[in-house]
């Protein structure tokens, strides 16, 4: 993969990043704003973005893409997981801080960034995939993520937090794909105008979400740092390592090693505060390795993606 393409995809994304946190540094999107976007991308937005990917017509080789996907993300989460259990145990901190750490190396940031850097770097063609890997991201988050940050309170799963929308429009597409159904005119034309809004609203949100952090606290923990850059090179690379001697299509290997490579997920801080952990340390997670990410994707999709 040349290096220009991938460098101008991935600073056209961080250009809209810096948008979003100019618009909230001056005044223009509030606090209450920035979160009816946010709410606006992940209920809206991103279900119709799901939903019009799934319009594909079904073949004996997507079957066979859709199953090549399933088993290089066993290995993604099998990678994450193993890396959660070893490299927080060699840092210090509390069983809660341990629980943001182990949480951050084992969910990337798949639904704000995972969409915009694929379509950035694969095409249209890679929304379809990023879906698939999508599917069990939301159950895992509100299952084993809770379980990972309460301990205490992951006995009773809250459902309504897991059948979200991203999943519902998940099952649906399957279900659409699956019989052959298309969605009629004008219902599907108004969907994809509603999906084509994900890539530039999910950067300016997450430009609005790092905005109010304070930079110098940000960086000083080292901890974030180590967790970032497994997060970032370490956990991509393994699983590129693993895979590729068996996967030769770039697309079906690119896309779960692209992905394996994103920041951590921004909703760490968002339950980390709901569930009464240490929400600083999971915005230092979420603003470290987002920053890095500008650096190692595009690293990433130059010496690891045909």
């Amino acid at each position: 993969m040349d290096f220009l393409p991938v460098a101008t995809s991935i600073f056209t994304l961080f250009i809209l990043i810096g948008v979003g946190f100019l618009a909230f540094r001056m005044g223009y999107i509030t606090r209450s704003g920035a979160s009816g976007l946010s709410s606006l991308l992940v209920n809206v937005a991103i279900p119709c973005l799901i939903l019009e990917s799934m319009q594909v017509p079904l073949s004996s080789g997507l079957v066979y893409s859709m199953e090549v996907i399933a088993l290089i993300e066993v290995v993604v989460y099998l990678v994450s997981f193993i890396s959660a259990i070893v490299i927080p145990w060699c840092l210090t901190g509390s069983v809660f801080e341990t629980g943001v750490l182990r949480f951050m190396l084992i969910f990337s940031n798949l639904g704000f960034m995972g969409y915009p850097v694929a379509y950035a770097m694969f095409g249209e063609e890679s929304v379809f995939y990023v879906t698939l890997i999508n599917l069990p991201f939301g159950f895992l988050v509100f299952t084993l993520g809770v379980f990972l940050l309460r301990p205490d309170l992951a006995r009773n799963p809250d459902l309504k937090r897991i059948v979200t929308p991203g999943l519902i429009a998940s099952v649906l597409g399957l279900c659409l794909l699956g019989t052959g159904t298309t969605i009629p005119s004008p219902l599907n034309e108004s969907i994809s105008l509603l999906g084509s809004i994900t890539t530039p609203l999910a950067m300016i949100v997450i430009g609005t979400f790092l905005a109010p952090l304070p930079f110098f606290s940000m960086v000083s923990d080292i901890r974030v740092w180590i967790i970032s850059t497994a997060r970032l090179i370490l956990i991509p690379v393994i699983v590129f390592l693993i895979t590729s001697p068996f996967v030769t299509d770039p697309l079906l290997l690119g896309i779960p090693v692209l992905l394996a490579a994103m920041p951590v997920a921004a909703n760490t801080v968002l339950l980390s505060e709901e569930y009464g952990v240490n929400a600083e340390l999971a915005s230092k997670g979420v603003f470290i390795s987002t920053l890095l990410s500008l650096v190692t994707i595009p690293l990433i999709g130059i010496y690891l993606l045909p």
